[in-house]
C-alpha cells in the first residue's frame, strides 16, 4: 500500500562564480543559488495499492513559468547551466520512507526563423576598384 504518487517537473538555472575574478576559496562557497523557473507538482495516484506487475500510469504537465518568464533549452555551460528534471515521490506507510527517483529530460524549444531571405548581391573587387591602396611595384 502507498500513500499517494507524486510527479514534480522542476526547471532551474544554476550559475557558478569564476574563480579567476574572486577566488577559488570565495567561488566555491558563494555559488549563487539555482533560480527556479518552473516547478509542477501533480498528483498521478491517490493512496491505494498498485497491482502485481508492471503498472502505466499517462500523465502530462502544464508548462506555465513563474512570472510569465520563458523557458529556456537545456545547456552544461562552464559557469551556468540549465536543467529540467522530473521527481517522482512515492509515499508509503508511516514505517517506511518514501521512495524519490530522478531524471533529467533535454528541453528544446521550437527555433524560431527571423532572417528575411533577400536576393543576394553580386559585387565585384577589382584592383581598378580599390582606392588608397599604394601600388607595390615588382
Amino acid at each position: 500500500t502507498h500513500s499517494g504518487l507524486i510527479l514534480t517537473l522542476d526547471g532551474t538555472v544554476n550559475m557558478q562564480l569564476s574563480a579567476k575574478s574572486v577566488g577559488i576559496f570565495e567561488a566555491f562557497y558563494n555559488s549563487v543559488k539555482p533560480i527556479t523557473m518552473i516547478s509542477v507538482p501533480v498528483e498521478i495516484q491517490k493512496s491505494g495499492k498498485f497491482s502485481a506487475g508492471l503498472t502505466s500510469i499517462p500523465f502530462e504537465f502544464s508548462l506555465t513559468t513563474r512570472s510569465n518568464r520563458p523557458l529556456y533549452d537545456t545547456y552544461h555551460g562552464v559557469f551556468i547551466s540549465v536543467q529540467y528534471f522530473i521527481k517522482a515521490e512515492l509515499r508509503r506507510g508511516l514505517l517506511n520512507k518514501p521512495l524519490f527517483k530522478q531524471l533529467e529530460f533535454v528541453m528544446e524549444g521550437q527555433r524560431v526563423d527571423v532572417v528575411k531571405e533577400n536576393p543576394p548581391i553580386n559585387f565585384n573587387i577589382t584592383p581598378q576598384s580599390l582606392e588608397n591602396i599604394n601600388e607595390i611595384k615588382t
